[in-house]
Order: C-alpha cells, then structure tokens, then sequence
C-alpha cells in the first residue's frame, strides 16, 4: 500500500516533464499532420499513429520517415530541433527522477509534506503526546487518512519511525499555530482538524486559523478548563472543546461502585449519564431461553456485543459463560449483573 502510494506520487512528482513531453509530442505530431506528405516517403499514410510515431522517433533521434527535402522550413526544422530538444527532455526527465528519489531516501520531511498535499478528505491531527496517540490509533484502526503535525523534539524516534511508513499517515513537522505549517497538511482540502496539545490557547488558535483557511473544516480541540472549553464553542466557530478530565470524571466515580465500566458517556444536563460495561454471565446461573430482546426489555439497557460479536440479533440466545458488551443506566446494569454474573 505505502509503496503503490509512493509510486503514484513520484509519478505526480514528474509532472514538469511529462507535461513538456506531451506537449512536444502533440506540437510535432500537428506540425507532421499539417506538412508532411506522402510524397516525401511512401510508407507514410497521415493517420495519427504515424504522426505521433515520427515525432517520438525524432525526439529519439531516429527517422522512421525519410527528411522532407522539398518541404516547407517548419517541416525541416522539425527533424533538426527535435532531436536536440529530446535530449534536453530526457535530461531534465532524469534530473526530476533524481531530486525524487533523493528526496524519498534522504529527506523524509520534504516526502512527506509532499504526500500531505497529495491528500484530500483527510483529518489533520496535532498533537502526538497521550492523548494525541490515543486518538491517532483509532485513526489508524478506523483507516481514516491523517495527517499528523508534531514537534519532532521530545518523540520517540520508533513512533516517528513507524508514522513514516504507515500508509495511511503523512507526518508534517513544525508549529501549526503557523499558516504555513497548516498548509503544508493541505488543511484546504481536510475534512476535520483535531487538536490535543497540552495548551487550551494554542488549541484554540490552532482551529481558528485553520478555520480562516478553510470555512468548511470541523474542528475539534481538547481543552484542560471546562468553562473555557464550553466558552469557545459558544463564542467562536469551533466545532467542539472537549475537556478530557471532565469526560473521565463520571467513569471515576461509576468504576468506584462497580466493577467492568469500560466508558462512560456524559450526557446532556438532566438527563442520566449512560455506561458501557462488560457482563459475565455465569456459567452455573440459568438464562436459557432468554434471548437477546429479552434481557434488553427486562433491564432497560442495550446488548452491543455478545462474546465479542457485535450486532447480535434480537432472537439470539444467551448462554451460561457468555460475555455482553452492555450499554445503560448504572442501576439497570448492576441489577442485571447481581442476577446473572
């Protein structure tokens, strides 16, 4: 994947000389088309497989079609430029080559802003401390295209080394409180932008520039102080401010009663904040025949996953031993957990 990516880029890399070649290509097959005659060679019929043929073959050097003698100048100067000016394309065919693969071996950095405007519909993440490889991993799970901004100081060089070659990831290094640094992660075309560094301000700043540079973007920053997490989304065009501690608070207290609480998500105020667990059913209580729609009706709670499957059909039954990936109330899953754990 990361070597057909790569192989494609270097292609849209030469893009000065192939577009010179194609040019010069049409230019001498249309000058073929307009003054060459079948009367300068035989074997010439005028169809455009002959045209574009000549004219390759002249920026080759070669002559598939004898010099045009009584032609007009246009036509003769033609087989004397062309095959100096096939000379200078091969040339600078072979110095564009070189700088790339320079680039790809010797200087990661330059490949891989590079491979950042090469994307679109991408999310851009900035941050790589905790919380910024948290997010990148379910990036990364979810194959999602990210672009990642970082400091280099302070990283793991393995962490750096592994993002380099990840098919999925550009890493862009350097300050993305700068619009250049933005840009170079092509935040034109991105579909979202999340911040996680340790600075609410520099979160903060980082979106609103990149909100400039592009209207469209969803932006999503992490913010230490819930009051100014909840102010800037109010305030400014800031798609979210999430406050990480916050988040985790209500889990602190639900795993300080119970044990299995994977998450907890934070509802909106009055309503009741809802738990993900895991259940082990055991294996001597008896829950046959009770199926899926029933547990779910009996407790007031939803089954996502039965024995790590997800999506479990609402007849499915469920077994002595199984396992359930559980989402409700924190008193409709402790009631069924006392009954059948």
């Amino acid at each position: 994947m990361k070597k057909v990516r790569s192989i494609i880029l270097a292609i849209k890399q030469l893009k000065t000389a192939m577009v010179l070649l194609l040019g010069t290509i049409i230019l001498g097959s249309l000058i073929f088309q307009w003054y060459y005659f079948t009367s300068f060679d035989p074997a010439y019929t005028g169809d455009i497989i002959d045209n574009i043929l000549a004219t390759v073959s002249l920026l080759l050097s070669l002559e598939v079609y004898q010099f045009p003698h009584g032609g007009e100048i246009i036509i003769k100067l033609l087989y004397v430029v062309y095959p100096f000016l096939g000379l200078l394309l091969i040339g600078i065919g072979i110095l564009e080559f070189g700088m790339i693969v320079f680039t790809y071996r010797y200087r990661i950095e330059a490949w891989n802003n590079w491979l950042a405007q090469d994307m679109e519909k991408h999310t851009i993440l900035v941050g790589l401390g905790n919380v910024g490889n948290r997010v990148l991993n379910e990036l990364k799970e979810d194959g999602i295209t990210t672009t990642v901004i970082t400091l280099e100081d302070g990283k793991s060089p393995e962490l750096i080394n592994e993002l380099l070659e990840h098919p999925t990831i550009a890493l862009v290094f350097g300050d993305a409180t700068q619009r250049l640094i933005l840009e170079k992660a092509n935040v034109q075309k991105a579909r979202a932008l999340i911040a996680v560094t340790n600075d609410d301000l520099v979160n903060f700043k980082i979106a609103t520039i990149a909100k400039e540079l592009n209207p469209n973007l969803r932006t999503v920053i992490r913010a230490f102080d819930v009051s100014f997490s909840k102010k800037v989304t109010e305030l400014f065009d800031i798609d979210a401010a999430l406050s990480t501690s916050a988040i985790a608070a209500p889990a602190f207290v639900a795993t300080s009663f119970e044990d299995g609480i994977i998450q907890t998500l934070k509802s909106k105020k009055g309503e009741t904040d809802m738990h993900l667990m895991e259940i082990e059913i055991s294996s001597t209580k008896r829950v046959s025949p009770l199926g899926v729609e029933d547990i779910e009706r009996q407790f007031g709670i939803t089954i996502l996953a039965v024995d790590n499957q997800p999506h479990p059909e609402s007849d499915e039954k469920i077994n002595p031993g199984s396992t359930l990936l559980t989402l409700g109330e924190i008193k409709s899953l402790r009631q069924l957990k006392n009954q059948y754990s």
